[in-house]
């Protein structure tokens, strides 16, 4: 009998979910005195979707009437909805929760504790459930089940009920991702008639408004920002998960509506920092599952489909830390009643069910383990230490610069509980590999450099975002280059690069050794001039390109009507010295209150400003020079609606909002014709060129090609740069390659990963403004390469791919496209009549992971329209 089979048969008895008076079970004993989901709702579980509103009054509710419940808020999204948590667990665990989570914070850093000690908080500590639901917007049956699971545990009376409450507190996050459920449930709400749910599959109910409901407010996907933190919801999650310290972590999702059930253990590959415990975690509490399910005839698969790999999700970041992470992914029941492929009717109810099952087989197998349970987490917290202290990556280092950026990536490693401590003075460092070298050499670091130690609890997390290659297992690859030949869809199911220090453009090295001296981290350093008391200036205020604080300085005086020019040219003035130019503000040509302006903003942005007495250089290039140019501030528009992906429009709306902070003005693909008159630069994210053909049509494109050879800036990203390519847009002389047929007729996929590749940048050009490195980190994704004309222009390919053997960083590349991407262009512009296009071959936006790329796309919509 094999091991599945055998832990399958040890629980089948027992893992019958008990029941109590809720449509997800069959009736059973509860208190009288708590109130059910349909006497609060209106209508029982799994009938309708249940609105954000009512999720919080009926969880209060519940909160009033148990002693088992605790409602806490996280956080607001940025629609101003709570993201709540329900700590569940029995009267007397409630009485003493500051306890337990001391506890749970002992066995988290068990630094410093005797054996003695340790043992004593694992003899007594419940172990942490964390169940998240409906992280995709539209994948609601979760929600659903959640609160049929809070109603159990709060009501039921029964043995089992007893003893998970006894034995472990559970965490429910009824829904993670607020905004996108309640997209869905207006959207089906709108659509519902009043007498049945339409079940074709075809049915408008089922597809939801563009861009879907899967997706945050800024149509990110939040199952891909756990480490990222971009998202408020995201950092209160990921605060909270830390402060509890959970040992099993559940994410409910939904897939196509013909499937049936997946539980881990999930498909290869998995992460290699994953600890073999959480593996085999994996396998018992798949037995606990297909118990569950057996005892209803229910179907359910395993290792297809999803992967362990990417370490962002909902799952694998909460596994890195110690928690058993699993992914359950449930059929899609649509709109709430859906026919699939062999005439069955899939409700909401049936949907919503199932989850709850596993999520009551879980809690359940959980507390029956909780000792065991306990024990491994505790074990592997440890071994994270001990384990790197003798491995031959032992510490991360990383070089500040005055940009920030090193700064800003510190702040997200602290974020995810990872300590970072600095160098105390300049240090010689020896056998440290630099991010990018083959061979390992002596460097020489300065003082503050950051230094993040893997031996802590928090390490196998931290090497697993810090580590330059994530390592794919060889087997793997050589199963996916096989299905390749024979024509079979790759088995990648995210990004396979994401190491922080490239996507921030930090200098970085690893040592097998810890260096020193070292101190605690400080607290992150103001500005040289505290903006409060800026000296007034007489000739003007100049600031330099390049970091996240200067874009945001650039982007309110703009949006305030300030007037700004960028000097490209090396210039220093007394001590001041911009040997890459600078911004500046010339005082004469702005209104009088311009000194106040600018130290408001300076306050807000945290740039680095300095007030200048004449326009008189002592050395480089006097700033009344022709060389200057005047930055006008542009009106933004930003193209999205139906044929464009949601994906990218919500990154750069996010990069403008949140990072750029500069306003722009949202415009659908169809209405944006009509709209170019009001706008300076067009920001076109992601699309099809097929799309983007059918909604602009032949007059559409005739007019924003007009618009542009009259003086505007068109910017295209990813997939919307593949159209502007096209040769009957008649904008560009960079063309998407054409591939010759290979010999045989047959050509192998050649859709790139996401992986992590060089480009070599010309510095010269204005959109490169602040870019110092003339090599840079960049991601190459999918299978689109592109060609310039040899008698192309200088200034014409800002970015190129890197020489073949040395284009590679990190992730995975397919043999030949090192060949095929060497040197073809990543980013380019060019006049065009009086206007300019800008073209970027990714999307520099990409999960707000790019930051090192945020200048560049920053300089596109700044500085475009002032390119001579």
């Amino acid at each position: 009998m094999s091991r599945f089979l055998a832990l399958a048969a040890l629980v089948a008895l027992a893992s019958r979910p008990a029941v109590a008076q809720h449509a997800l079970a069959d009736g059973g004993a509860y208190d009288p005195g708590i109130p059910t989901p349909a006497s609060v709702l209106g209508y029982a579980i799994g009938e309708r979707f249940t609105p954000h509103h009512e999720i919080v009054r009926y969880a209060e509710l519940l909160a009033e009437a148990s002693p088992r419940v605790r409602l806490d808020t996280v956080a607001k999204t940025f629609e101003g909805r709570e993201v709540l948590l329900a700590i569940v667990t029995s009267e007397a665990n409630q009485m003493r929760l500051d306890e337990i989570r001391r506890d749970a914070q002992r066995l988290a850093d068990p630094r410093g504790a005797s054996a003695a000690e340790l043992a004593a908080v694992v003899d007594r500590l419940p172990a942490i459930v964390w169940l998240g639901y409906t992280v995709h917007g539209g994948e609601a049956s979760g929600t659903e089940a959640a609160l049929a699971m809070l109603y159990q545990l709060a009501s039921g009376t029964d043995a089992e009920t007893r003893m998970i409450l006894d034995s472990t507190v559970v965490l429910i996050d009824p829904v993670q991702n607020a905004d996108g459920h309640e997209r869905h449930v207006q959207d089906v709400m709108r659509m519902r008639g009043a007498l049945r749910i339409p079940t074709a599959p075809g049915a408008m109910i089922h597809d939801g408004s563009w861009p879907g409901p899967r997706t945050s407010h800024y149509y990110f996907d939040l199952n891909r920002d756990w480490f990222i933190l971009s998202h408020p919801s995201t950092r209160g999650r990921v605060a909270t998960f830390r402060e509890w310290a959970p040992h099993v972590a559940v994410d409910l999702h939904e897939m196509g509506s013909n499937s049936t059930y997946f539980f881990a253990p999930p498909m290869q590959p998995f992460n290699e920092n994953l600890h073999e415990s959480i593996i085999r975690w994996w396998d018992i509490y798949a037995a606990s599952n297909a118990a569950a399910f057996d005892a209803y005839g229910w179907s359910y698969f395993r290792r297809e489909g999803y992967d362990e790999f990417y370490p962002g999700y909902g799952v694998s970041w909460p596994s890195l830390t110690g928690a058993v992470g699993m992914t359950y992914e449930e059929a899609s029941s649509g709109g709430g009643a859906i026919r699939r492929e062999d005439g069955t009717i899939l409700t909401l109810r049936e949907a919503a069910r199932h989850h709850y099952t596993a999520a009551w087989a879980t809690a359940l197998t959980t507390a029956r383990r909780r000792h065991a349970r306990v024990a491994d987490y505790l074990a592997f917290r440890r071994s994270a230490i001990t384990d790197a202290e003798d491995a031959p990556m032992r510490a991360i280092l990383l070089e500040p610069d005055a940009q920030g950026r090193a700064q800003s990536l510190v702040r997200i490693l602290t974020g995810n509980g990872i300590e970072v401590q600095r160098l105390g003075a300049a240090t010689d460092v020896r056998d440290a590999t630099a991010y990018g070298a083959a061979r390992a050499g002596t460097v020489r670091l300065p003082a503050g450099t950051y230094v993040v130690d893997l031996a802590q609890p928090q390490g196998r997390l931290a090497k697993a975002l810090l580590e330059p290659d994530a390592k794919l297992d060889s087997s793997f690859i050589a199963e996916e280059l096989e299905s390749r030949r024979l024509g079979r869809r790759d088995r990648f199911y995210d990004i396979t690069a994401w190491s922080l220090p490239y996507t921030f453009r930090v200098r970085a090295w690893w040592t097998p050794a810890l260096p020193g001296p070292l101190e605690p981290l400080a607290p992150a350093p103001t500005a040289t001039v505290a903006a409060p008391t800026l000296p007034e200036a007489g000739y003007g205020y100049a600031f330099e390109a390049g970091s996240e604080a200067s874009i945001r300085f650039l982007a309110g005086l703009l949006a305030d009507s300030v007037r700004v020019w960028y000097a490209p040219r090396p210039f220093r003035i007394g001590t001041a010295d911009f040997p890459h130019g600078a911004f500046v503000v010339r005082v004469a040509a702005n209104d009088d209150d311009v000194h106040d302006t600018v130290r408001r903003h300076a306050a807000e942005s945290g740039a680095r400003v300095v007030p200048l007495a004449s326009a008189l250089v002592d050395e480089g290039t006097d700033l009344g020079s022709n060389s200057v140019t005047y930055v006008a501030p542009p009106r933004v528009g930003l193209v999205g609606g139906p044929g464009v992906s949601g994906n990218s429009f919500g990154f750069a709306w996010f990069a403008f909002d949140q990072r750029i902070r500069y306003p722009v003005t949202t415009v659908s693909l169809g209405s944006l014709p009509g709209m170019l008159d009001e706008l300076d630069v067009v920001v076109l994210p992601s699309a099809s060129a097929g799309g983007l053909e059918r909604a602009l049509g032949e007059d559409g494109r005739g007019r924003l090609a007009a618009w542009v050879r009259g003086g505007g800036v068109l910017i295209t990203l990813d997939g919307a740069t593949a159209w502007l390519a096209a040769e009957d847009t008649g904008l560009s002389d960079v063309h998407r390659r054409r591939e010759e047929d290979p010999a045989d007729g047959r050509r192998l996929p050649a859709n790139i990963p996401g992986a992590i590749v060089r480009v070599v940048a010309d510095t010269l050009s204005p959109l490169m403004a602040g870019i110092h490195q003339a090599v840079l980190p960049a991601m190459a994704s999918g299978d689109r390469v592109y060609e310039a004309p040899p008698d192309v222009g200088p200034g014409v390919v800002v970015a190129r791919y890197a020489a073949a053997d040395r284009l590679r960083l990190s992730g995975y590349l397919w043999p030949e496209s090192p060949d095929r991407l060497a040197g073809t262009p990543y980013l380019w512009t060019d006049r065009v009549g009086r206007g300019r296009i800008i073209a970027f071959a990714q999307d520099p936006n990409f999960r707000d992971l790019w930051r090192g790329w945020l200048p560049i796309f920053a300089n596109a919509v700044f500085l475009g329209p002032a390119m001579r």
